[in-house]
């Protein structure tokens, strides 16, 4: 947990407040004060564990790249995936369009598609690949971005029948 203008430098650091004083500690042994230590990757690069007294290498390790790179993000980049603008309802779709769109579920009969309006299309095991497919879970997955073809519109059911492209 961060926090942001807090009271210490390290509260908007990954650094845990049980490791603060281990921080205070290479700050002043380098004759620094913590706040000119985070971000100086010269000092903190030639840092050698045996200086810092009581603590493991795993923690220190980790105490060192965060204060190297403060405030960096370890979670990995979310790709961003944009519906068709064009396509608002369901009364919007046409057979042959070809849609991105996200899988939000998947069955033993194929998978069902957000490609961002209110109902869900399908794409039938048999339209997920040019391939027999015994199992979905093999070719597709859940939160997956796919391209998919309208196959069919069926308004008054509000059922969408899609193809994987």
């Amino acid at each position: 947990m961060r926090i942001r203008e807090g009271g210490n430098p390290l509260d908007n650091s990954a650094v845990h407040p049980e490791s603060y004083k281990i921080v205070e500690k290479i700050a002043k042994k380098k004759g620094m004060s913590v706040p000119e230590l985070i971000g100086n990757k010269e000092v903190l690069s030639n840092l050698d564990r045996r200086e810092v007294e009581g603590v493991d290498e795993y923690t220190f390790n980790d105490i060192i790249s965060e204060l190297i790179k403060p405030g960096r993000d370890p979670r990995k980049s979310a790709k961003v995936l944009e519906f068709d603008s064009s396509v608002r309802t369901i009364s919007d779709l046409r057979t042959g369009m070809t849609l991105p769109g996200i899988v939000t579920n998947v069955t033993a009969f194929g998978a069902f598609v957000n490609i961002g309006i209110k109902e869900n299309g399908l794409i039938h095991i048999s339209n997920l690949s040019d391939q027999f497919v015994s199992d979905p879970s093999t070719v597709i997955s859940l939160h997956e971005h796919v391209e998919v073809e309208v196959i069919e519109v069926d308004i008054q059911r509000k059922r969408i029948g899609l193809k994987r492209k």
